[in-house]
């Protein structure tokens, strides 16, 4: 299981400014650009891919859609996923699928995509008509976040994960429930079939997010013969 860990500048300064150091131990690093404004997000992404040259790098657009911080329309939101992956590269592409399905059609020829969807309010009783439906568009990564509201939604989500995975062994799943509840789920990614998880340093991403340091630990004891 791989940790991913975001950097979240809000300015270019910011981003010059992160200290690299204190990422030693994430495997992938996720740049959200939502919490710049978006006419800024071009000018700080040089920054971000210098910084880390060495690892792989998400590029995500969280919107408020979906528990982000910026709020973009199809075109503005395809556009910058657009010339920010010309430009740079990145290794994946977080694209909200319910979010702007009306132009996922310009995202296939992308090899890296990581279909996402979040839902901060609730785990929907359709959850696994969801990963079902992200599944059969076969991404590099099927990424689902969700809130539980009692312990039966945490156990949901591990389970149609693990289902998920014994039967499509070659996708790659990113899943956990949010909040304090769900937090199991964040360090249970190999025995439920997820392929990351993520962590924080200083500030979190989302409800719920483990300290790097911590994940770290955890990994290294449970990895331990």
């Amino acid at each position: 299981m791989k940790i991913v860990v975001p950097v979240m500048p809000r300015s270019l300064d910011e981003a010059n400014n992160i200290d690299i150091a204190k990422y030693d131990h994430a495997d992938i690093i996720e740049w959200r650009a939502d919490f710049l404004p978006k006419e800024s997000i071009i000018e700080v992404a040089p920054a971000i891919f210098e910084k880390f040259p060495d690892r792989e790098i998400i590029f995500t657009l969280r919107t408020d859609k979906e528990g982000g911080q910026i709020s973009l329309t199809d075109d503005e939101y395809i556009n910058l996923i657009k010339e920010v992956s010309a430009l740079y590269r990145p290794d994946y592409i977080d694209f909200e699928y319910y979010s702007h399905q009306e132009v996922f059609s310009q995202m296939l020829d992308f090899p890296n995509l990581v279909l996402s969807y979040h839902n901060f309010q609730e785990t929907p009783d359709n959850l696994m008509s969801i990963i079902s439906e992200l599944t059969a568009l076969t991404p590099r990564v099927v990424k689902i976040a969700v809130m539980p509201r009692n312990e039966q939604d945490v156990l949901d989500v591990m389970n149609f994960t693990r289902g998920f995975k014994v039967i499509n062994p070659e996708q790659d799943y990113a899943t956990m429930s949010i909040g304090k509840l769900g937090q199991i789920s964040r360090i249970a990614g190999d025995l439920m079939g997820s392929s990351w998880t993520f962590a924080s340093v200083e500030e979190g991403s989302a409800p719920g997010q483990l300290a790097l340091t911590d994940i770290y630990k955890i990994r290294e004891i449970l990895d331990a013969d």
